[in-house]
């Protein structure tokens, strides 16, 4: 009940960048949670992936995208306005949704193969598997799905898990 904004943020950092922190607060006492904005979808996918159950002054702490539209107030805007995602201040843009990056594929996995599989975890918008210049797979793919919360589910539901045969790594894609 003691967090500041400061110290969420300084949490957070561990996730990616944070743009804006804040406690919620009622007549001067904290309301047990707060709002980090991210400066993109992917840092905000990670910060649910990874700092969902750890402790913060005490307490474990649970992780989720917002579900209000609005950012919080007096929150600094988003570089390039909205189009970021982020956690906390508000859903992504509709047209950007939020990638992940999927490695260790077999060379036999066609984008197809990967909608299928992580379909599970929400709605994805697009998949696809890396090629080279003669058209074979390089071993890794990435998956957009419509919103950060279907990303983060499926890196908590497929990383580190067998996919034909194979270890898989998932997690945030960084070039996004």
């Amino acid at each position: 009940w003691q967090t500041s904004w400061q110290t969420l943020k300084d949490h957070f950092r561990q996730a990616g960048e944070v743009l804006h922190a804040d406690v919620m607060m009622f007549d001067g006492r904290s309301k047990g949670c707060g709002i980090v904005q991210f400066a993109s979808a992917a840092d905000a996918a990670n910060a649910i992936a990874t700092l969902t159950e750890t402790e913060l002054d005490g307490r474990n702490i649970f992780v989720r995208e917002d579900r209000e539209a609005a950012p919080p107030p007096n929150a600094a805007p988003a570089p390039g306005g909205r189009g970021g995602g982020k956690f906390g201040g508000g859903a992504p843009a509709p047209t950007s949704g939020c990638q992940v990056y999927v490695g260790n594929l077999p060379w036999t996995t066609t984008w197809q193969d990967l909608k299928d599989q992580f379909r599970v975890a929400g709605e994805v918008t697009h998949a696809d598997v890396a090629t080279d210049g003669a058209g074979r797979s390089r071993g890794f793919g990435t998956i957009l799905f419509t919103s950060t919360r279907d990303a983060a589910k499926a890196i908590q539901l497929f990383n580190e898990t067998e996919f034909h045969g194979r270890t898989i790594e998932v997690r945030p894609d960084q070039y996004s």
